[in-house]
């Protein structure tokens, strides 16, 4: 995770695409500016009626001193890329040496590695530099890693540290694996007295395979391979599977599974997406009408096919569903909406799935595809809290997942039990469009405003900059020591960025909190429910000033006919509830769709897990043929591609056996590691 802005951020904005002197534009290749004077020169002020002399002078002394820092900086910046490159070979050559020993001492002690698939095929993390070391050792006679060097399509070698403090460098890199190409990413921390480095922070990652090259572009013509059948015929024909199964079926057309079919198609893997609602997008167009996303442009563009410079920096929902529309038209997905994933069981032997689907039509289709990736965005089953009378109150009783718009409740009062996000939207609309709302907060809330919340996006909010670049910082920051120390550090930013509006929430009868351990919103969001947070966007100025009145879950008693007792005996009269209380988790809807014996096996979904990385999420689990796609918009891009990989890899034979095994090195530990059972007690985020 990225740390609080710096120098080094505010020379990261000032990043510029690197041009031929025609003026064509080089694919990919983005560079900070030149030097510190580049683009801290202070403005030269005009000088008038005084002696041309003492003007020259006065240039002379200015180019002087620039000329200096300039040199200054380009030295630092060469000796950052020997220092650089020389790591990288003294990588090499450990790694080809199978000496632990030597791979130790490159490493700081407290150094992190991320792994996306390039060494382990899974998604797994190392916490010191001898648990890295002996990670490296297991696997690398496998991985056959070689050819490690400076990425020359990416920004070069450079020093990313404050002035003053230990010379700290950034270098992307590529390298081969016995599979295919990899990149990677190294924090570097400089000796100052013969400029050798240590890594603090490694990132490797999987980009291609050797034996499945992507099959786009299509070069040939249509009319000319398929001389008898027309184009719209041909799709219809494809994405009926008629009389043949795909190779993966996706459950959910959201996020994860239209960026996920698409890499699959990039690799030629057969693929079909099913979903429950009547059409691609609507899972967004549903939802409340006054849903806007909360995050900026730059951090939500999809896999393969960023947002046009046209789109708003916060996308409307509905915007986000007609994407997500056009997306699954322009890769040609196979699609089948108003679809029921029933259930499925697999067969070990053969080595596939049977699926059962209810169609639109009421016919049930029967499938038999090799993996079966769940992308549901969630279990789907409503998480409705019992309490006393509930069923006596005579006004309307909705889930969330049924709330539609505020301005159907003018005039009207309305109780919201929940406090999380979806539950403050509801408020807002509710009391802007003349209704009266009153939440029910049944848990502490970490409350962010929306301008502090941004700080932590970093790069993100820079359309300069290339998103691939921010995707491979941000990720590399996701080893979880190192995470949890910034996220701590930034919630110490944050509360005292908002601590009048902390103040104004808790005098309105709001609790709010900074997350276990003042870890904050987004560790709270990895580590639990994926609730529990609000990034304000106007509903806490609106409890702060009174328009939404704020109660304890625990001084609710219980419901009568025309509204709610409290504890105290009081009486309050309500239109209609809302229960804002989310779904049940995740492993329930996996229950229900695969049967107990599977759901038992897999265990916990989502939450940190015994490594570090996400419980079952985006990597192989212990069920063959089964993949849990589940997080973020963002992590859709970061991790789509990876898991088109890995299925590849699988469906091919690619998948060294012995990585498969449970107690194998790669895999994901039994127990906590080390590092993080001693800090964090049984588990990480125990």
């Amino acid at each position: 995770m990225r740390q609080l802005p710096t120098r080094r951020t505010a020379r990261r904005g000032n990043a510029h695409r690197v041009a031929t002197s025609s003026g064509t534009k080089r694919p990919h290749v983005w560079r900070r500016a030149a030097s510190w004077s580049a683009v801290h020169r202070p403005n030269m002020p005009c000088i008038t009626n005084r002696s041309a002399r003492r003007q020259r002078s006065r240039q002379k002394e200015r180019e002087r001193v620039m000329t200096a820092l300039d040199s200054e900086v380009s030295t630092a910046e060469a000796n950052a890329g020997d220092a650089a490159r020389a790591w990288l070979s003294a990588f090499e050559d450990a790694l080809v040496a199978g000496s632990e020993q030597d791979l130790q001492e490159l490493f700081e002690t407290s150094a992190g590695w991320r792994d996306l698939l390039a060494f382990t095929w899974n998604l797994r993390q190392a916490h010191d530099n001898q648990a890295i070391a002996e990670l490296l050792s297991a696997v690398v006679d496998d991985i056959r890693p070689t050819g490690f060097q400076v990425d020359g399509e990416r920004p070069g070698p450079a020093i990313i540290s404050e002035v003053g403090t230990p010379a700290t460098v950034e270098v992307f890199f590529r390298f081969s694996t016995a599979a295919g190409e990899a990149d990677g990413y190294a924090v570097l921390t400089l000796d100052g007295v013969d400029n050798t480095a240590r890594a603090r922070t490694l990132f490797t990652r999987l980009v291609s395979l050797h034996e499945a090259p992507p099959v786009w572009p299509p070069l040939g013509r249509f009319d000319v391979e398929h001389p008898t059948t027309r184009w719209r015929e041909h799709r219809k024909e494809r994405c009926e599977f008629a009389e043949r199964s795909p190779e993966v079926l996706i459950i959910g057309a959201g996020q994860f599974g239209l960026m996920t079919a698409a890499n699959l198609g990039r690799l030629g893997v057969d693929t079909l997406i099913v979903d429950k609602q009547p059409a691609v997008g609507d899972a967004w167009r549903s939802r409340y009408e006054s849903l806007m996303l909360h995050q900026p442009h730059n951090m939500l563009h999809f896999s393969l096919m960023p947002y046009p410079d046209a789109f708003p920096e916060y996308l409307p929902k509905d915007k986000m569903a007609d994407w997500f529309e056009t997306y699954a038209s322009c890769f040609d997905l196979n699609i089948w909406t108003s679809t029921e994933f029933v259930g499925g069981t697999y067969d070990e032997p053969k080595g596939e799935w049977t699926v059962s689907l209810h169609r639109e039509d009421g016919t049930v289709s029967t499938l038999h595809p090799k993996h079966v990736m769940m992308a549901t965005g969630g279990s789907d089953i409503p998480n409705v809290p019992e309490i006393e009378g509930m069923d006596t109150f005579r006004g309307e009783k909705i889930h969330s997942s049924r709330f539609v718009d505020g301005r159907e409740y003018k005039n009207k009062n309305v109780l919201i039990i929940g406090s999380g996000t979806s539950a403050h939207d509801f408020a807002h609309d509710i009391v802007r469009n003349g209704g009266q709302a009153t939440l029910v907060q049944r848990g502490p809330l970490i409350v962010v405003d929306l301008p502090t919340a941004e700080v932590l996006y970093g790069d993100y909010r820079n359309r300069e900059i290339p998103v691939d670049l921010t995707d491979i910082r941000f990720q590399a920051g996701f080893v979880y020591h190192q995470m949890r120390e910034a996220f701590i550090g930034y919630q110490k930013f944050a509360n005292e960025a908002d601590s009048d509006l902390h103040t104004q929430l808790r005098n309105a009868g709001l609790e709010v909190w900074a997350g276990r351990d003042d870890t904050g919103f987004y560790y709270h969001y990895l580590s639990n429910s994926k609730g529990g947070y609000y990034l304000n966007v106007g509903a806490s100025n609106a409890i702060a000033s009174g328009d939404i009145k704020v109660l304890k879950y625990d001084d609710l008693a219980k419901f009568d006919a025309e509204g709610i007792v409290l504890e105290d005996g009081n009486h309050q009269a309500f239109d209609a509830v809302v229960f804002a209380t989310a779904y049940r988790p995740l492993a329930e809807g996996v229950r229900r769709l695969f049967g107990d014996e599977v759901a038992d096996k897999l265990g916990p979904i989502w939450g940190f897990g015994n490594d570090g990385e996400l419980n079952n999420i985006l990597k192989p689990t212990v069920q063959p043929g089964l993949w849990i796609l589940e997080g973020s918009l963002p992590m859709a891009r970061w991790h789509s591609p990876l898991m088109a990989l890995i299925v590849k890899a699988e469906l091919d034979g690619i998948v060294p056996e012995s990585f498969k095994a449970q107690g194998h090195p790669s895999r994901t530990p039994s127990v906590p590691v080390p590092a993080l059972a001693s800090a964090f007690g049984t588990t990480p985020d125990a």
